[in-house]
């Protein structure tokens, strides 16, 4: 019996997660494409890049914001001590560079805020949004992220492109790490401004007004914070300003990740701060992970052991329902559907990935780009 309402339990949460992914698709009110409309009239706006060892991508990424259609743009690269000739392949590519140096960092601060802290002082424009290199920018991004902003009185607009992925631990693994953050972030209570304290926001593209962004002490606010687009919204909402989180996939892509080495450390720095540090919460993902995406196939693997027809059968039947679900949504947002198979090894690589992120971060031994947090 106890096994049964087991696999009741599974099939109704993978029901439900069939149900709210339906149910998202079909809310626009949270997704920004290229059919959004774009002002006549744009302010200036500020592109800044923070680039550390980004020579694979810095070039493709300035090509990309050269090609947008928005009429007003000022691009700066900030090279933040490469070490990998990033600085010249950007400015070849036709970007203005200001080169940060590779000195330790100061007292609290962490190597992201530190780079945009002092790249905005060589920017003028009353807007700016903060790009990552591994960023690709279609056309029309800017113009229609920008129109946005002002067509909803926005003083942060920021978003979710699409995840590009190469590698197999890429395909293998990013699908269930993106599950669980988008899983854990409902766009609907993310951007409800009565619960200030849920917002998010996106480091690979992010829109501020500059006022704004300035009253709220700009990244000083988050000099010492891993996460600190998070911390950036939660600053804005906090102060009673106006952030928007939004699915963007028609308008940006990006490859966060380039094998199995930089997935573990990408996700290991940040996993256990996106938790906010609180081990009631990792507890709570390790019992869901453990029990909604591994007990099906140790339920399934006990009945065929037992050769219990009836389990079999059961168990066999919810496999097929949890891979048909994941077949749904790979195929909604383009992945290879030959992967979701793999999913109890995505499901297994996302619990070490998630306990490891919290020694490490314990032990004071994350390490990104040559420097230690």
């Amino acid at each position: 019996m106890a096994l049964q309402l087991a696999v009741l339990g599974i099939a109704l949460f993978w029901l439900g997660v069939f149900a709210r992914v339906r149910k998202g698709r079909a809310d626009t009110r949270y997704r920004l494409g290229t059919d959004a409309p774009v002002e006549l009239s744009l302010p200036r706006l500020a592109v800044v890049v923070p680039a550390r060892d980004e020579a694979r991508n810095i070039a493709e990424c300035i090509a990309c914001i050269n090609a947008s259609t928005h009429p007003t743009l000022d691009v700066l690269v900030f090279d933040d001590g490469s070490r990998d000739g990033t600085g010249e392949l950007a400015r070849v590519a036709g970007a203005r560079v200001v080169e940060g140096g590779d000195a330790p960092l100061p007292p609290g601060w962490k190597g992201k805020p530190w780079a945009l802290r002092r790249a905005v002082d060589h920017v003028d424009a009353d807007w700016i949004v903060f790009i990552d290199a591994d960023v690709r920018l279609h056309p029309g991004a800017l113009a229609r992220v920008h129109s946005y902003a002002l067509r909803e009185q926005c003083d942060l607009v920021s978003g979710f492109g699409k995840l590009l992925m190469g590698s197999f631990w890429e395909k293998v693994i990013q699908p269930s790490v993106g599950g669980l953050i988008i899983a854990g972030n409902d766009l609907a209570v993310v951007n409800d401004p009565e619960r200030p304290d849920k917002a998010i926001a996106n480091g690979q593209l992010i829109l501020v007004r500059r006022e704004a962004y300035a009253s709220v002490g700009g990244h000083e606010a988050v000099k010492d914070d891993i996460l600190d687009d998070i911390g950036l919204a939660l600053a804005f909402t906090g102060s009673g300003l106006r952030a928007r989180c939004l699915f963007m996939r028609e308008l940006f892509s990006c490859r966060m990740y380039t094998g199995l080495g930089e997935l573990w450390h990408g996700w290991t720095k940040n996993l256990f701060p996106g938790m906010r540090y609180r081990l009631d919460v990792v507890a709570i993902v390790v019992g869901m992970v453990c029990f909604e995406f591994l007990s099906p196939y140790a339920i399934a693997a006990y009945a065929l052991a037992t050769l219990n027809l009836g389990l079999v059968v059961t168990s066999l039947t919810l496999l097929a329902l949890i891979h048909a679900v994941r077949a749904y949504m790979d195929r909604l947002f383009e992945q290879d559907l030959r992967y979701g198979l793999l999913q109890p090894v995505g499901a297994f690589m996302l619990l070490g990935l998630l306990l490891d992120s919290v020694r490490r971060t314990r032990a004071g031994t994350r390490t990104w780009k040559g420097r230690v947090y």
